[in-house]
């Protein structure tokens, strides 16, 4: 599958910024909390006493997953389910300068904060951009960071198009993460809870999102918690989340983890890139972009993929391919270099070697996390379901399976973490209002 940016709300607002509703400088600081639910005014021209209702913001639940090479958005509007993701890229931008040159900013995602003079690119207009926009990758501050911030406020506004909402957030953090840093979380929510002011359309308009974490949990319970059971009894679950930097491992009974079985490895997609990358400079003396890096493992992902549906069909059980959009594979990108092409027999080779050594690093793992006998071979054998999600099963899913035939993946394996994510979110607002509703 191919990890662009991608999007499945109405095409409306796919890709445009959005005109939204200018607020009074009253409202964006924050003086509507003064309201009553019915205020009552005076039109003075009439002389007439008017009374207007005061609408409160509607609240979303939210799935953030603010991972080191994707940021997935989930939202839930109802029983309606709204994802997006982007690459995990910022730069600063001038939206007014990029188009007096001629950039097309009509489905680029810039954010600016209410009282900064800075915009910021996120996405592909950063690798397009920049030749090293910031990811945080291996800075686990990173997730209580102002830019985990501006991406959930981009992403989210790009979905609703109301000027001013309301967020119940769930997201999550790697396994190791999770269980060695307790003291992170506390952070997150200090980042990211709160009143945000801000504007997605270069300054033209603002919008107000109010911000409540309600858990942050270990990356993979997402996934268990939209595609598990929670009736399964002594009956184990498990997730394999090969993400950009980091493969997670999570096993759950009941939605109880077994910590045993819970850990977490620094390998992951990048490690894979970043050979790839560093390969190209030993051979041609000049480094790979990150754009171009990342477009030749999309380009050996789509092609996997076909490759995966052909054998499928041949032998009669074809698999599932997305709802929101199918894609044709891409060839390898034009890369050049002193004016020459690079074959793409040998882009395939580079490519296809950095995957196949960080396969066996991503096998050995888990191999090493599951294996439950000395009397075989077999891992994850008690296990079941065992779920691959995560960007990186397009890459790795193939080798896991040698080892685990029992193994499989989710429809949409990107968003398996930021749909449960968004469900938990959902679960606690409903709480909210029930408990409201009783007072």
């Amino acid at each position: 599958m191919n990890q662009v940016e991608t999007s499945s709300f109405p095409t409306t607002l796919q890709g445009k910024e959005m005109e939204a509703t200018s607020m009074s400088e009253a409202t964006a600081n924050g003086e509507r909390d003064t309201m009553t639910d019915t205020d009552t005014t005076i039109d003075v021209t009439g002389a007439t006493e008017k009374e207007y209702v005061v609408l409160e913001p509607q609240t979303y639940a939210y799935g953030h997953d603010f991972g080191n090479s994707e940021i997935g958005g989930v939202l839930r509007k109802g029983e309606t389910v709204v994802t997006r993701s982007v690459p995990t890229a910022f730069t600063k931008i001038n939206t007014k300068i990029m188009r007096n040159m001629g950039v097309d900013m009509s489905e680029a995602l810039v954010v600016q904060m209410k009282g900064e003079q800075v915009s910021y690119g996120i996405g592909s207009i950063a690798l397009s951009q920049s030749t090293d926009p910031w990811n945080g990758r291996g800075d686990i501050t990173r997730y209580a960071s102002t830019y985990s911030l501006r991406s959930l406020l981009a992403m989210s506004a790009s979905m609703i198009p109301d000027a001013e909402y309301r967020l119940m957030v769930v997201t999550g953090l790697p396994a190791e993460t999770y269980q060695k840093n307790p003291g992170l979380r506390k952070e997150i929510k200090a980042a990211l809870n709160g009143k945000h002011v801000f504007s997605i359309d270069g300054g033209r308009s603002w919008r107000t999102c109010q911000v409540e974490v309600g858990a942050i949990v270990m990356e993979g319970a997402g996934a268990l918690i939209a595609y598990g059971s929670k009736d399964q009894g002594a009956r184990a679950s498990a997730i394999i989340d090969i993400g950009g930097r980091t493969t997670d491992l999570y096993v759950a009974r009941g939605q109880v983890p077994v910590s045993d079985f819970c850990q977490g490895k620094p390998v992951g997609v990048e490690t894979a890139t970043k050979m790839v990358r560093d390969a190209f400079e030993d051979i041609h003396g000049v480094e790979l972009t990150p754009l171009e890096a990342r477009e030749l493992m999309h380009a050996y992902a789509d092609a996997q993929r076909v490759r995966a549906e052909a054998a499928a069909a041949a032998a009669g059980t074809p698999v599932k391919t997305t709802k929101r959009k199918k894609t044709e594979p891409r060839t390898y990108p034009e890369i050049t270099v002193s004016g020459q092409r690079i074959p793409d027999a040998e882009l395939d080779r580079l490519v296809t070697e950095a995957i196949d050594f960080t396969a066996g690093e991503i096998v050995s793992f888990v191999s090493s996390a599951w294996r439950q006998s000395d009397a075989t071979n077999a891992i994850a054998a008690r296990f079941n379901p065992v779920l691959g999600i995560g960007g990186g099963v397009y890459y790795f899913y193939d080798a896991l399976k040698k080892r685990i035939p029992h193994l499989s993946q989710p429809n949409e394996p990107v968003f398996a973490n930021g749909r449960g994510y968004a469900l938990s979110a959902q679960a606690l607002l409903d709480r909210k209002k029930r408990a409201a509703a009783k007072v």
